[in-house]
């Protein structure tokens, strides 16, 4: 039987590998991640860095798509904040930890993006959503022309496989999984050959995204990109958006409609944008009960549970079929 490919490197591992993998002197302190393992590492003459530390299942070929995609979209959309790449004193970009571990990772390091998460930008005012889906359609058409041998792969957050998610319903209580059912019928209705394909981001939630001075500036962590449909890219965000609003729709249409102004969405993607943003909310929730088995330990595993089961009631309790209409019309 395998183990557990999350790697789980001390403070001081991480210290030692920034001084002497990369030149950079400083005290290390854990960020969240689900399947990786990230430092703040924040180096003795003042700069601040990101040591990111891969499960040992990564393949090379996604880490080099990450590298690149960050390169190609900071020089083809330079109003927008990426991270930037640090070279290893070798020179390469991606290098083995070289710890004494059971399991070898492969580890980078990047440049901080100063801001604040979206997570903790509040009020989410009209100019702030709609920054968003202006910045997000952005990225988006970029790289709906953009090719990597890597970014054809399986993965399980991706929301063409969220049925891999929905197999841990089960785990749920019967009365919590009920809310959960017509989302994932509707899932089963999405016609995926009707919807335009690129590679996206794949993971535009709250954590992942930086204001500046009340505006989205840019993105962050680009482990979930993957080829898959476009319009995924926005309903994920619109998963994340939602939560924790008096009137989640209302806060999605912001996003919507300046995400339509930019990359237009077909008569298909509108009409499959809501179950598609419904289903990104049940897998959360189904891969937070499995988690809750698996990494008990981990409370960054947990949260966003609450917050999503609470959207998921309130969007239950409005007038059938009236968030997929408001969706919808957006983009008539």
């Amino acid at each position: 039987m395998r183990g557990d490919p999350t790697p789980r490197l001390s403070l001081s591992e991480a210290q030692r590998i920034a001084a002497d993998i990369f030149a950079r002197t400083g005290t290390a302190a854990r960020l969240p991640s689900e399947r990786d393992q990230n430092f703040v590492i924040d180096a003795d003459g003042g700069e601040r860095f990101v040591l990111k530390i891969a499960n040992s299942d990564e393949s090379r070929a996604v880490l080099e798509l990450q590298n690149d995609v960050l390169a190609y979209l900071a020089g083809a959309l330079p109003q927008l904040a990426i991270p930037r790449v640090i070279s290893a004193t070798s020179g390469d970009k991606i290098v083995p930890t070289g710890t004494t571990a059971k399991r070898n990772h492969l580890v980078r390091m990047l440049a901080w993006v100063d801001g604040i998460l979206l997570v903790h930008a509040l009020p989410h005012d009209a100019r702030l959503l709609e920054s968003l889906g202006v910045a997000l359609a952005t990225v988006d058409r970029e790289l709906q022309t953009y090719s990597h041998p890597g970014m054809r792969r399986t993965l399980n957050w991706d929301l063409q496989h969220a049925n891999v998610a929905f197999s841990h319903a089960g785990l749920l209580a019967a009365s919590t999984r009920a809310l959960l059912e017509p989302h994932i019928s509707a899932w089963h209705t999405v016609r995926w050959s009707e919807l335009q394909r690129g590679l996206i981001h794949g993971d535009a939630n709250d954590y992942n995204v930086i204001v500046r001075d009340g505006r989205v500036a840019g993105l962050l962590d680009f482990g979930d990109m993957t080829y898959s449909a476009t319009v995924c890219d926005l309903a994920i965000a619109l998963a994340y958006v939602m939560l924790g609003k008096s009137d989640p729709v209302a806060a999605a249409v912001r996003v919507i409609t300046a995400y339509h102004s930019v990359l237009p969405l077909t008569a298909q993607e509108a009409e499959s944008l809501y179950a598609l943003t419904t289903s990104r909310l049940t897998m959360s929730v189904c891969f937070a009960a499995l988690n809750a088995q698996d990494k008990s330990d981990d409370e960054y595993q947990q949260v966003t549970a609450a917050p999503a089961w609470d959207l998921l009631a309130r969007l239950a309790a409005l007038p059938a079929g009236a968030a997929s209409r408001a969706f919808r019309g957006c983009c008539a």
